[in-house]
């Protein structure tokens, strides 16, 4: 297991977890415009990115396998 296949299910779980939390909020975000809609599905798309892109540079460096594990375990992540 290498810190970048880490890095790349790391994204896909922040991208899912949002995924999750958009749709469970669709009776919330019903009354909003269209555009406004998209808005937030940018917006938290955005912040995915963020996340993933700073935890893909620091996982693209070597770290120690028991460290891997460990994120693995700790975002429940499919590798």
């Amino acid at each position: 297991m290498s810190g970048i296949v880490v890095g790349r299910a790391l994204r896909t779980r922040f991208e899912s977890i949002r995924q999750n939390e958009l749709e469970r909020l669709q009776k919330k975000m019903r009354g909003l415009p269209d555009d406004q809609r998209q808005s937030v599905e940018d917006i938290t798309s955005d912040v995915v990115q963020a996340f993933a892109r700073g935890a893909e540079r620091a996982l693209a460096n070597d770290l120690p396998a028991p460290a891997l594990a460990a994120l693995v375990r700790l975002f429940a992540l499919d590798v």
